[in-house]
């Protein structure tokens, strides 16, 4: 069973189908696209954190804040009827709180249902332009200002500390959707290339062959004018290779010295895999940890945010009892 940063224990979470299998771009064997300067927007990290440090702080100032009013309320000297009503208050959040957990988790699996419907499309060599924007318009609706106003200070710290947690846990997940949607978004001429290779595959990728210290070497180029592999009248006897767009002669047999041979496309992604791919496979595994949970490292288990949802909830009810 997982336990969250906080100590509490967490409900057990509920098989459920795996909701991206890393976004299908784990079967994409093709060549890297020829790499021009790539839009920076897709590397925006900084932004990103800042995003997750405000969403945390918010959380805790929030949630610090309304704390100390409801435990101004529920203990302060005064009397039955002062207390009975910052009680009221209490139960009337807690039901409030509980059907607000129920919205988001909604949102969640809705969000997990979008990324797959966008890894099927990868799959099957379609960029998935509906599924990103979906993910611009959905968002999980909940963080620290649905703590104010529900007497939390009422509340046991444990279910604090489990509210605190959710709501950050949901900012990160928020974050990490905007960040798989920028990568999708901003990189989306080259996702579209890299997907064309399955049905018309272009050789981008040459060796020429030199001299080398002790004997010929190859030197790897990228091609600033690719060619398709299908190409009517058979493949340049000149190609274009390196950074100065230098025609050199393609190899067609004897010496293979100050020629270059093209490289097959389907090896290329096998060796040097895009930029853009190795990111979108590691923002949307760290998005499936957030919302599936992470169970893989003894002693460090968390649990998803639908999970750390429902184990919330029960606390909630047990409240108005």
């Amino acid at each position: 069973m997982g336990h969250q940063a906080g100590g509490y224990p967490s409900a057990q979470p509920q098989p459920r189908p795996s909701s991206f299998d890393a976004m299908g771009v784990g079967s994409v064997q093709a060549p890297a696209p020829f790499r021009a300067p790539a839009p920076t927007a897709v590397d925006a990290e900084e932004e990103f954190r800042a995003v997750r440090q405000s969403s945390k702080m918010k959380a805790i100032v929030l949630a610090a804040g309304t704390a100390v009013v409801g435990g101004l309320l529920g203990f302060a000297v005064g009397g039955l009827n002062e207390r009975n009503s910052a009680a009221g208050v209490a139960v009337a959040g807690a039901k409030a709180l509980g059907a607000e957990i129920d919205e988001a988790n909604k949102k969640v699996v809705e969000l997990e249902q979008v990324v797959t419907a966008a890894g099927k499309a990868l799959k099957d060599g379609k960029f998935p332009d509906a599924e990103v924007k979906a993910l611009g318009a959905l968002n999980v609706p909940f963080d620290g200002t649905n703590l104010a106003g529900k007497g939390i200070g009422r509340f046991k710290p444990q279910v604090l500390t489990m509210l605190i947690n959710y709501a950050e846990a949901v900012a990160k997940v928020n974050t990490q959707k905007d960040k798989i949607r920028s990568v999708l978004s901003v990189s989306k001429p080259q996702v579209e290339d890299l997907l064309s290779q399955g049905s018309n595959p272009q050789v981008r990728w040459g060796v020429t062959v030199q001299s080398g210290p002790q004997g010929p070497w190859g030197s790897l180029s990228v091609l600033p004018a690719a060619f398709p592999v299908s190409e009517k009248g058979g493949w340049p006897a000149q190609i274009e290779a390196g950074e100065g767009g230098k025609a050199v002669k393609r190899y067609s047999g004897g010496d293979p010295t100050g020629q270059i041979i093209p490289i097959a496309p389907q090896t290329h992604s096998a060796v040097c895999s895009t930029d853009t791919m190795v990111r979108l496979r590691r923002e949307v595994s760290d998005l499936d940890k957030l919302m599936r949970g992470d169970q893989s490292t003894p002693g460090q288990e968390t649990d998803g945010v639908v999970e750390m949802g429902e184990a919330i909830r029960k606390q909630l009810a047990g409240i108005g009892g």
